[in-house]
């Protein structure tokens, strides 16, 4: 039977100053991405004070961006009404790939401000930001946001609570829950064979994390309650397929590359 969610995303209210669910899973997302990628650092030899400066304001892109591209696509009237609502991050709404994309243009401009290596350092990020997403979709899930299509499946999920930003009382995709264990799932996958990607040079990681992260959400959000816009596909699926080619260029180069040394490696001369 479907799973009745009833929690209330405010967990309690101090005068004006509300504790939500979704600001804590948010804080908890940061907070593990943040340690999973100090690892990462390290164990890459990265310049750990340069790094650890610049993780913040990563951050802050990613939940600007993430927040500005929810705002256009979803509250655009409000937002002209309210320029400040854009900054209301706690009522929930933010956009993956706004964050994700306004996380790597982050990336690149501090790699250059302070000369940084690009690659390892997105190599470094890659299974962070992945872990991060799954915890932060489980405050999607309790919210209501990014909520799936009506559906007769027995895993469904009603929405009771007159407050959640999902419709009420109708059993709908978990599509939160999809993706938290996909990304989950993806940050596994990093983690484990980030070495063995290692071998194919900077970059492998990264490549690989933009690929995946990119076919999964578009097959997800064939489950999504949006409008299609181009082509029977959705906005995220359209920002999804340029994910991928870049994913796959990054990848295709490296193993170009890879494939191209080892065929001018001269072979030991067997012995006698």
């Amino acid at each position: 039977m479907p799973f009745t969610i009833d929690i209330n995303p405010v967990i309690a209210a101090f005068g004006g100053l509300a504790i939500r669910w979704y600001s804590l899973t948010l804080l908890a997302a940061a907070a593990v991405a943040i340690l999973v990628f100090n690892h990462e650092a390290r164990r890459r030899a990265l310049d750990e004070r340069a790094t650890s400066d610049g993780i913040w304001w990563v951050a802050i892109a990613a939940v600007v961006g993430g927040r500005l591209l929810y705002e256009l696509q979803n509250d655009l009237p409000m937002l002209g009404a309210n320029p400040f609502h854009l900054f209301m991050v706690w009522e929930g709404g933010l956009s993956f790939y706004g964050g994700l994309i306004a996380a790597l243009v982050a990336i690149v401009v501090l790699t250059r401000l302070r000369g940084l290596p690009l690659w390892p350092i997105l190599d470094a990020a890659a299974p962070a930001a992945a872990i991060g997403q799954a915890v932060g979709h489980v405050g999607c899930l309790i919210t209501g946001d990014s909520y799936g299509l009506p559906t007769t499946l027995p895993w469904a999920v009603i929405y009771r609570n007159p407050t959640a930003m999902a419709p009420q009382g109708i059993p709908l995709q978990p599509t939160q829950a999809y993706e938290a264990i996909a990304l989950g799932l993806l940050f596994a996958g990093l983690w484990l064979g980030r070495e063995r990607l290692g071998r194919l040079g900077d970059g492998a990681v990264a490549g690989s994390y933009l690929l995946a992260v990119a076919a999964t959400r578009f097959a997800l959000f064939f489950l999504r309650d949006e409008p299609p816009v181009f082509f029977g596909l959705k906005t995220a699926q359209l920002i999804g397929l340029g994910l991928a080619i870049a994913g796959l260029a990054i990848l295709a180069n490296l193993i170009r590359r890879h494939l191209a040394a080892s065929a001018s490696t001269p072979k030991e001369m067997a012995l006698p």
